[in-house]
């Protein structure tokens, strides 16, 4: 294809779980390429917490046990050789028996009593069994991230003071007198240290040698306290973690320096504080001077807390008040209520050494000396022990007063965890950088410093394929974000193989791939919000028009929701609003962009109002501030309306577009530029991935990638009639919306937006009739919406299926087995009391006990083809489920393959016969496309009960039922049965047959 005459724009719509994409031939006016491909998203169906967090989390646990198991192994063979138990015994040898006394009591008792040798080793086993909480890096005050620590440590200094307020001698002697020590399902209030229960011992051990016990000897004690207090080494651990550290991203030959050290922090406060923008009411804009930044830096970086300051905060409400700022002003790109409590940087790690009682002094000399600060963080940054602390801080310029001081640090903490991807070297050059008051940037200190011209130079030459994005950024380690960005790159290099590298990508990223989790939950929390308003809202509309809450149109929802924002009120008159009329009269009032449309390409809520329709109509496509100043009759008196907004508007975004004064073409330029383009962090991450890794065309153009915004895309899909779903929404149980997306996206110019709002700014009726027309003038070309909708009935959306044969074995419930009830198999399982019975896969253990079987990893379907199957016919197949829990008996060789048969246990399952196993069985995984003879659907699960295949549409959008033949009993040898490889493209689907209007494909291969 000539690059000469054909210009290429690629359209991408990655997400945590699809990703759509589109091709477009600008100069032939086609539709090259468009669909979407699906995948599963790392995390936890209902919790969306990452699988990597819970297989952690579970090989942690599974580590955590067999070390217990160890330990007590250990210290049962120390009661021996102690000869408190005899030799051959096991470990129930020590169980409480009838006639025994409760080891609680024993523990007390044992202060001032003998005990026998058998009560000896019973209280030592116990306490092994238990031993207490082991602290790690929380310092002097307690502090940790984990909720569930946070009631650990609250219990155990609860805990500490009734020990000195009881006079107790031990916590077993307290807990004697309560009754109780052990703790309940999440419960915490027994929790005590593991050096309290080493003091318990020690003074156990030495009142029975007082009392004449000859076994209770010191060799005892030590060598028991050493089995209590055994832990993993932490040096090694902490060396193996250091070792994973990448280097700098200027710097190869620089290890990255920790967040927590004092030029990291310095350096990131320079960046907030120089990067802070005033935005005056005539949308001008200041940033704040040096000597203002440096005096911001001495209140951060305190070595004290300040007077009315104790953490030594800078907040933007602060920054206000010092500037006298007006109520006008504001800081750009800064919500109003967040500006409250929001700080423009917050030192944690600084923070928190001065909060944990550091001599000031040392952390003054820190400031001065960074070297030393950093070494001191870096060390707090590697430790997981104070053992590990304290050989980092030997060799420093420490006294042994602050030496002892910083084991108060919370080392332990997120404060004190992770590393950027700046080393020192860098952050050092960057900081004299910003001490230049000519600097304000990040780019500005970069190239001051000359690591401008460095920080792409470890990327590699850009090329006609795109690497990893791993290999690009070594620092992101999201893998929800990585496999996100990996199926992405598949499909761009699949195009790029086919077309050459497109001339423009247009991207934009799924909201959950761009949000942080915060900002996750607040979106989530306002949805809620938005959604209970809307309740209210079409309930009292109803209530007007006499219908039903659901027939409500939302237009008039969205008014009320407006006329409640607004006090009732018109925006711009302030004449009140009758509700009755508002929501019978669809005439009366008009929702108008404050900051014309076509001037802005504005669309979002906070550039919207509810006003009368003869305010619309007399406003124009003017600002408020130009109608009001021009000396028309009847324009409403800016002062007095300025007044009324700074009264009565909330929102500070929606308040400065009322009161804008200033709308000239530069200022319609920014407004156009943020309106179009999305530049939050990680959309601005993967348009750099793009342009940094991709030889685009030599065309003389400086920009190839784009990062679109939501918003943009949105309209314009709305205004081309590319919604599917009801009013006019989009349909998100179809997967090919993400294809349709990508279409759109594709086409999302500034151009393309400008004819738009240009056809908008017609007027009401005319924009209208535009639409109607389907607004072919604003369109790539003018049949575009039409061959986007003919290209969505075509598209399959593929997806990536998981041929791994891991996956967890067993559900966690264990059950008591009781028996068989009949000879199919089923068993009735007892739990908590609770009897039930399970017909299903249960496997049983030898201790009586049974698991239900979780997962599974593929099935086999097998065919003989000498049986006789039903009705007659020649041919007979088998289904065979195998599950992740047979994977250890496949590989050892005694795993005996056994056919599903309906209503019938797995146990009571028939071998399958060695006829249909002398051929290839078919094997299927869940999402395999499979065809069966003409039928084609994608493979989703299998049913052991019924014996039935579970299959769904190939769009996604339903589930094809009984019309596919999923049961395995029908079928015979004539019977064609088949996978289909997918390709990320799907043009593996060139070969179906679509009936749009009944959504079915019919298999033509």
């Amino acid at each position: 294809m000539s690059r000469a005459r054909h210009y290429l724009v690629l359209g991408l719509d990655p997400g945590i779980a699809s990703c759509g994409f589109a091709l477009l031939d600008m100069t032939d006016h086609r539709i090259l390429e468009m669909g979407a491909h699906l995948f599963d998203a790392p995390q936890e169906d209902k919790t969306k917490v990452s699988l990597a967090t819970s297989r952690r989390m579970a090989r942690s646990t599974r580590r955590n046990t067999l070390r217990t198991r160890m330990r007590l192994k250990h210290c049962l063979q120390l009661l021996k050789d102690a000869g408190l138990v005899p030799a051959d015994a096991q470990k129930g040898w020590l169980q409480s028996q009838k006639g025994d006394k409760p080891v609680l009591k024993l523990r007390a008792r044992g202060l001032n009593m003998l005990l026998t040798d058998r009560q000896l080793a019973q209280v030592l086993y116990s306490i092994c069994s238990h031993r207490g909480y082991i602290p790690h890096g929380e310092g002097r005050a307690g502090q940790t991230d984990d909720a569930e620590g946070r009631k650990v440590l609250n219990a155990i200094k609860k805990n500490r003071m009734s020990l000195e307020e009881g006079h107790y001698r031990t916590v077993g002697e307290m807990f004697n007198a309560v009754g109780k020590y052990r703790n309940s399902s999440g419960e915490y209030e027994n929790c005590v240290l593991n050096s309290q229960l080493q003091d318990e011992v020690r003074t156990i051990l030495a009142a029975q040698r007082d009392l004449g016990n000859p076994k209770a000897t010191q060799q005892l004690e030590d060598d028991y306290i050493q089995c209590l207090t055994w832990e993993k080494p932490a040096l090694e651990h902490d060396q193996r973690v250091y070792d994973l550290v990448g280097a700098c991203s200027y710097f190869p030959d620089e290890k990255r320096a920790a967040d927590a050290d004092v030029t990291s922090q310095l350096c990131r406060a320079y960046e907030r504080l120089k990067h802070l923008v005033i935005v005056s009411p005539d949308a001008t804009e200041r940033t704040l001077n040096q000597e203002q930044v440096n005096g911001y830096l001495k209140v951060l970086f305190s070595p004290t807390p300040l007077p009315r300051n104790k953490d030594c905060k800078v907040t933007y409400q602060r920054i206000r008040q010092d500037l006298e700022l007006s109520a006008l002003d504001r800081f750009k790109g800064i919500d109003q209520d967040a500006e409250k409590s929001a700080e423009v940087f917050a030192p944690r790690a600084w923070r928190s050494m001065r909060n944990s009682d550091v001599d000031p002094e040392l952390l003054q000399r820190m400031l001065e000396d960074r070297t030393l600060g950093d070494a001191v963080c870096e060390a707090l940054t590697y430790s997981s022990s104070e053992a590990s602390l304290a050989e980092q801080l030997d060799g420093l310029d420490l006294t042994e007063d602050e030496a002892a001081s910083l084991f108060g640090v919370p080392f332990g903490s997120k404060v004190f965890s992770g590393y950027g991807n700046r080393s020192l070297k860098a952050l050092n050059l960057l900081v004299d950088a910003f001490e230049d008051e000519d600097v304000h940037t990040l780019a500005q200190a970069e190239d001051a410093c000359g690591l401008l011209s460095l920080r792409l130079s470890d990327r590699g030459v850009r090329g006609t394929l795109l690497p990893p994005y791993s290999t690009y950024d070594p620092t992101c380690n999201n893998p929800v974000v990585l496999r996100a960005l990996a199926r992405m790159r598949r499909i761009v290099n699949a195009i790029i193989r086919i077309y050459g590298v497109p001339d423009e990508i247009h991207i934009e990223l799924g909201r959950e791939l761009k949000q942080s989790k915060r900002e996750k939950d607040l979106v989530t929390k306002r949805n809620r919000a938005n959604e209970a308003a809307n309740k209210r809202y079409a309930k009292q509309a109803s209530e007007v028009l006499g219908i039903d809450p659901d027939q409500v149109p939302g237009r008039v929802i969205r008014k009320l929701s407006m006329w409640d924002d607004q006090d009732g009120r018109d925006a711009y008159t302030g004449q009140p609003i009758p509700i009755e009329q508002l929501i019978r009269d669809d005439r009366c009032c008009e929702i108008d962009h404050v900051l014309p449309y076509s001037r802005t390409y504005d669309d979002s809520r906070a550039n919207k109002v509810l006003v009368f329709a003869k305010s619309n109509q007399d406003k124009r496509e003017r600002t408020p501030y130009e109608w009001m100043t021009s000396g028309e009759p009847g324009a409403p008196d800016w002062t007095e309306y300025q007044a009324r907004v700074l009264s009565s508007v909330k929102s500070h975004r929606k308040r400065n577009n009322l009161l804008n004064k200033c709308l000239d073409s530069d200022a319609q330029a920014q407004f156009i530029a943020r309106n179009l383009n999305d530049d939050r962090y990680m959309s601005r991450a993967v348009k750099n991935y793009l342009e940094d890794c991709l030889a685009f065309p030599e065309d003389g153009r400086k920009k190839h990638v784009s990062a679109v915004a939501g918003g943009a895309t949105g309209n314009l899909r709305w205004v081309w009639g590319l919604n599917y779903g009801g009013n006019n929404s989009k349909d998100r149980a179809d997967d090919r919306h993400h294809a349709v997306d990508a279409a759109v996206i594709a086409a999302c110019s500034d151009a393309t937006v400008k004819k738009v709002a240009e056809a908008r700014a017609l007027g009401r009726n005319t924009f209208r009739q535009v639409k109607t027309d389907r607004l072919s003038q604003t369109q790539p070309w003018p049949s575009f919406a039409i061959e986007v909708d003919t290209r969505r009935n075509s598209v399959v959306p593929t997806r990536m299926v998981s041929h791994g044969v891991t996956g967890r074995l067993f559900e966690d419930t264990l059950y008591h087995l009781e028996g068989f009830t009949n000879d199919k198999g089923r068993y009735p399982l007892v739990r908590a009391g609770e009897r039930t019975v399970k017909k299903g896969n249960v496997v049983l253990r030898e201790d009586g006990s049974a698991k239900l079987v979780d997962g599974m990893a593929f099935l086999r379907l097998w065919l003989d083809p000498d049986a006789k199957g039903r009705a007659g016919k020649k041919g007979k197949w088998y289904a065979e489920p195998v599950y992740y829990a047979d994977m250890a008996a496949i590989q050892d060789g005694s795993y005996v393959p056994r056919a599903c048969k309906i209503h019938v246990a797995r146990v009571n399952w028939e071998p399958v016969p060695d006829s249909a196993m002398r051929l290839e069985p078919i094997v299927l995984f869940s999402g395999d496309v499979v065809t069966i003879d003409s039928y084609i659907g994608r493979y989703k699960s299998f049913s052991i009960s019924p014996c039935r295949l579970i299959f769904e549409s190939l769009t996604g959008a339903d589930v094809q039922g009984s019309v596919f033949p999923c049961t395995p009993g029908g079928w015979s040898a004539e019977t064609h049965i088949a996978t289909l490889q997918e390709d990320c493209l799907g043009r593996c689907y060139n070969c179906l047959c679509i009936d749009p209007s009944t959504d079915t494909f019919a298999y033509l291969g």
